[in-house]
C-alpha cells in the first residue's frame, strides 16, 4: 500500500462566507452587494463583497453601522478607506487574495472591536511585511497562512509496497 500525502491548498472560493466565519460571526444571512446593504444599512452584520472586482471599498460602507464581518477578499483593492475605522462593531475582515495590497491597512488598528484579520494568499509579501501586520494588530489574530495537511492511503491494485 502507498501513502501519499496530500496537502490541502485554501479552497476559499469553494466555501461561502458564512462557513468561513462562523467563529466571529452570526451570519444567517450574509449580503453580497452594497445596492442591497443600502436598502437597510442599519441591519446589516454580514458583508460579501468578495470576487467583485472591486478596486476601491464603496464609500458607502460606513453607513452599515452593525456591520460585523466583512468579506472583501479576492479583489483588486490596495487599501481601505479611513471610513472604515467608523464601523465600531467590526469584528472581522477577510482580506484573503487582495494582491494589489502591498501591505495591512494602518487603519485596520482604529477598530478597536476588530478580532480577526485574514490575508492568506499574498505570496508577493515579505516576511518583513507579514511581521509588521502582525505586529500593528497585537490583540487581533492575523491570519497570513492556512496550513491544512492530511494523510491517506490511496491503494492500488497490483501495486507493491
Amino acid at each position: 500500500m502507498k501513502k501519499i500525502l496530500f496537502f490541502a491548498v485554501p479552497v476559499l472560493l469553494s466555501l461561502s462566507f458564512t462557513e468561513r466565519n462562523t467563529d466571529q460571526c452570526d451570519c444567517s444571512y450574509s449580503i453580497s452587494s452594497m445596492e442591497e446593504a443600502l436598502k437597510a444599512p442599519e441591519s446589516v452584520t454580514c458583508l460579501d463583497l468578495g470576487m467583485q472586482k472591486l478596486k476601491v471599498v464603496p464609500a458607502d460602507i460606513s453607513k452599515l453601522v452593525n456591520l460585523q464581518c466583512l468579506d472583501l477578499s479576492f479583489n483588486q483593492i490596495t487599501t481601505l478607506p479611513e471610513s472604515i475605522a467608523t464601523l465600531s462593531k467590526l469584528k472581522y475582515i477577510n482580506l484573503d487574495g487582495t494582491r494589489y495590497m502591498a501591505k495591512l491597512p494602518a487603519v485596520l488598528a482604529k477598530i478597536p472591536s476588530l478580532k480577526r484579520v485574514d490575508i492568506k494568499d499574498h505570496p508577493e509579501w515579505s516576511a518583513v511585511t507579514k511581521d509588521a501586520a502582525m505586529k500593528m494588530l497585537p490583540n487581533v489574530k492575523v491570519v497570513l497562512e492556512e496550513e491544512v495537511s492530511k494523510e491517506i492511503d490511496i491503494i492500488i491494485p497490483g501495486a507493491t509496497k
